[in-house]
């Protein structure tokens, strides 16, 4: 579903790196290709998203059960359209990414992901990734049954 992303460093704004504290985040991939990785096995998981022109990096999903979000970090595109995320009010968002991870595989994603953005009650936000039902293909690539929605592609 996505457990994981990489983001290119030219993907970030300068100015953000500092303020979000993301040196600690950077890896190498190939010959000087410096990325920022983003897994959701990490303490506090977040993830990088654009919204209304902001780049902005926050929760991703939630793992409070005494706040009235959902405990996940994931949200079935399906379950948005029924409706069932209407009282919280959800924003699409644009989560950008190179690559993203799933079960211990990294693929290339070539403009990003999509999310939705919603409050808790104490109005933090939070961000989930946005899935869909698999491809055969991508089933096959990383043995799950849902993809992350992605922006002018598929797996």
């Amino acid at each position: 579903m996505c457990q994981g992303i990489a983001l290119s460093q030219c993907e970030i704004p300068e100015s953000l790196i500092e303020r979000y504290e993301l040196s600690e985040r950077i890896i190498r991939r190939g010959e000087g290709n410096i990325e920022f990785r983003f897994l959701l096995a990490e303490r506090f998981p977040v993830l990088p998203l654009w919204h209304e022109g902001q780049f902005l990096i926050l929760s991703w999903g939630n793992r409070n059960r005494h706040n009235k979000l959902p405990v996940s970090a994931w949200c079935s595109q399906e379950s948005l359209e029924a409706g069932a995320w209407h009282h919280l009010r959800p924003r699409e968002v644009f989560i950008p990414a190179s690559f993203a991870w799933d079960r211990g595989v990294w693929y290339q994603v070539r403009e990003g992901l999509k999310g939705v953005v919603v409050k808790d009650c104490d109005r933090k936000q939070h961000v989930y990734v946005l899935t869909q039902p698999a491809t055969h293909y991508y089933e096959v690539m990383t043995r799950n049954n849902r993809e992350p929605v992605m922006v002018g592609e598929t797996i």
